[in-house]
């Protein structure tokens, strides 16, 4: 709100010639060629009106004076009593007693825009500008809902449409999408983003197209796009408004990406790209600075030592209780060893598959000077059911004679590791898994540095041997890893990026949705199957909330419990997905239900999402890809083969190729903001 101006020549001195006041409401209280006091103001009509002009003529006087003897006389004059008594300034027209006296109706006081005594006082010690003393009229706070409107869609959209969307809605840009209108976007404070993979054209035939079956989503762009009805099967909640558009998954005519990882993953601008590169070049690096932080050891699966850094004392108790469980009864903690400083190891093992899963054969150690300390094959202490020996280079033979278990490891790196020591590996989390062994202090090079495709894609260790150190490792023999040639290179690219500085070796195209939405306040909760194991044991309460969800229902759950706790929620269901063999489930605990039935439930718990939302709050789901089935079967087949008869297979399939792609490209998404009452399009 503007302070109260006087359009004269001379800002310091009153003026005698006639001038233009006006309130903090743009209001005229003296207009030009009028009466005017010696202060240049018009003399009021009534002494209650005088009163209270007079006021506003000293606060007027008081924003513009430079003088403290000026200064003085005013607030001195302000605080007189007899001004207006114990009256409430009100920021109105001085007409509220005039209106008093006539109609004899109670004056209301607007205690909201009153300039009290205590204010006043304080201007004496001020040497600053004082006009923001003006009255001002506090504006009231907008009721408006949030008003959706699609227009100017000529073809599907992409996944970057929908971030883009959601980047405006929370206004980290002011780029408003070209395909959709959105006003009082200030209104909209929810966004729900549900990933539900599996969803066919044939899905929306009912509502579209009773009489026939649709068989593409960007072929039936118009009818989508005008139809706001969802089919039955997909939502029965109250009356809704729904836009339904095509979408075209993330990829090229020869190759399908990930819908959510092109979602989470914000693309940068130059100039984002060179203050990122600058805020990382500032700093000198040493190896605390690549240290792997509590979220990112919960995030990767790390198994967390007590005496991690950053880990607060609510959940030190939570983790004493679950290690206090059977589960864990075989672990063990790195403890402090009492030598002169801290050391730096990097550790490899290789493993082989038993019913329980990996199991460790054997375990490399290198210090900092990449000498090997410790190297020891291991017998397992239940039945191996492969060997994997392309991948761990054991064999039966090698282990025939070996007498070393699991235990004896544990204990010779516990001589060996201080917790006060830095532990560096390869996606080490592995490692440390299948040794049973936690340590709060952790160099992961898969962290460090970065998959040239970004994040979260992992480089292998081969290809970052390759590229910044210029050898060769794990080279395709058939003879399997060398564990201790892991664990020196892992102790040689740590030095290269220490001495190269936080910029060597990752890359600046983009940048984590969630983490950019952070830095404004935004609250996300992401929940899939694919989240720490531990998120659900430990949620940081924070901008950035990882839940992993067992299965649809409990995504479903865990948005309803906690939709008044965040700003944007991102889940991805999976049932549908399944049942339709769109992609293959890996856990064998989970049941895998008709087509039918799990189309229902997505139905169910769409609109149970919906219900539980406030209102204005926007609603997003989207199936990121389509018909993926006869992509992932003639993948499979090349997969089959040396990878010396791949390109030419992949050729003569050329033509087979881009036909089950642009099948899996066809998407669809449908969004909806949740209202008290069913708009149209125009928000009528």
């Amino acid at each position: 709100m503007e302070a109260a101006k006087i359009m004269s020549d001379s800002a310091s001195e009153p003026s005698n010639s006639a001038a233009y006041v006006s309130s903090a409401n743009g209001e005229t209280l003296a207009p030009a060629g009028g009466t005017t006091a010696s202060n240049g103001l018009a003399p009021p009509a009534n002494t209650h009106e005088n009163a209270s002009l007079s006021v506003r003529s000293r606060i007027e006087r008081l924003s513009i004076c430079e003088g403290e003897a000026t200064k003085s006389e005013i607030i001195s004059n302000l605080r007189r009593p007899s001004l207006l008594g114990s009256r409430d300034i009100n920021d109105d027209d001085a007409v509220s007693d005039v209106s008093h006296s006539e109609s004899g109706s109670k004056r209301r006081r607007r205690r909201s825009s009153a300039v009290q005594n205590s204010s006043l006082d304080s201007l004496k010690h001020d040497n600053t500008s004082t006009s923001s003393i003006a009255v001002p009229k506090k504006k009231k706070k907008s009721t408006k809902a949030v008003n959706v409107s699609v227009e100017n869609v000529s073809k599907p959209l992409s996944i970057k449409d929908l971030r883009d969307l959601v980047l405006f809605s929370f206004r980290d840009t002011n780029n408003s999408p070209s395909w959709l209108q959105i006003d009082n976007r200030a209104a909209l404070q929810k966004v729900v983003v549900l990933f539900a993979p599996g969803l066919l054209p044939s899905d929306f035939s009912t509502t579209m197209d009773p009489e026939s079956k649709i068989t593409s989503f960007a072929e039936n762009l118009e009818k989508l796009s005008s139809t706001h009805t969802l089919p039955p099967v997909l939502f029965s909640g109250q009356p809704s408004y729904w836009y339904i558009l095509p979408l075209c998954a993330p990829g090229s005519k020869n190759s399908l990406y990930s819908a959510y990882n092109s979602f989470v993953n914000v693309g940068l601008n130059k100039k984002e790209k060179e203050k990122k590169k600058q805020q990382l070049a500032r700093k000198k690096v040493v190896m605390t600075d690549l240290l792997m932080n509590i979220d990112d050891l919960i995030e990767n699966d790390y198994p967390i030592h007590l005496e991690s850094p950053g880990l607060i004392e609510e959940f030190k108790k939570k983790l004493t209780n679950l290690y206090s469980s059977p589960d864990y009864a075989n672990w063990v903690d790195t403890k402090l060893i009492d030598r002169d400083g801290p050391r730096t190891f990097s550790i490899d093992c290789e493993m082989c598959m038993s019913d329980n899963g990996h199991v460790l054969t054997r375990c490399s150690v290198v210090n900092f000077e990449e000498e090997l300390i410790y190297d020891k094959l291991v017998k397992p202490d239940v039945p191996i059911i492969d060997y994997l020996t392309k991948y761990s280079g054991i064999t039966e033979e090698k282990l025939q004679d070996v007498s070393t278990t699991l235990k004896d490891v544990q204990n010779d790196l516990l001589n060996i590791i201080s917790s006060k020591d830095v532990l560096i590996g390869h996606s080490l989390q592995s490692d440390l898994n299948v040794l049973k062994l936690r340590h709060p202090n952790i160099v992961d090079t898969a962290v460090i540095y970065e998959h040239k495709a970004g994040p979260p894609f992992r480089p292998a260790l081969r290809y970052l041997a390759s590229e910044y150190l210029g050898i060769d490792i794990q080279k395709d023999t058939g003879l399997g890893h060398d564990s201790f040639e892991d664990a020196k290179t892992c102790m040689e690219l740590t030095k290269l990026k220490i001495v190269n500085g936080l910029t060597f070796g990752i890359g600046f195209n983009t940048e984590n949705l969630f983490h950019r939405l952070a830095r404004n306040g935004i609250s996300s909760m992401i929940l899939n199957d694919s989240a720490s194991k531990q998120s659900s044991v430990l949620k940081i309460e924070n901008h950035e909330v990882h839940v992993r969800c067992k299965d649809d229902q409990m995504v479903t759950d865990e948005i309803c419990e906690h939709v008044d706790q965040h700003n944007l929620f991102v889940g991805r269901f999976r049932e549908l997905e399944y049942a339709r063999k769109f992609a293959t489930c890996n856990n064998p605990d989970t049941k895998i239900l008709s087509e039918d039935q799990a189309l229902e439930n997505l139905g169910k718990r769409i609109t149970q999402i919906y219900e539980s939302l406030p209102s204005s709050a926007m609603l997003l789901v989207c199936s990121g890809t389509g018909d993926t089935r006869e992509w992932i079967e003639i993948m499979s087949d090349l997969n089959k083969l040396d990878k010396e008869e791949r390109p030419a297979e992949k050729s003569n399939r050329e033509t087979e190729i881009q036909a089950s792609i642009k099948t899996a490209r066809d998407a669809v998404s449908f969004m909806s903001i949740k209202t008290n009452a069913v708009t149209n399009n125009d928000g009528q």
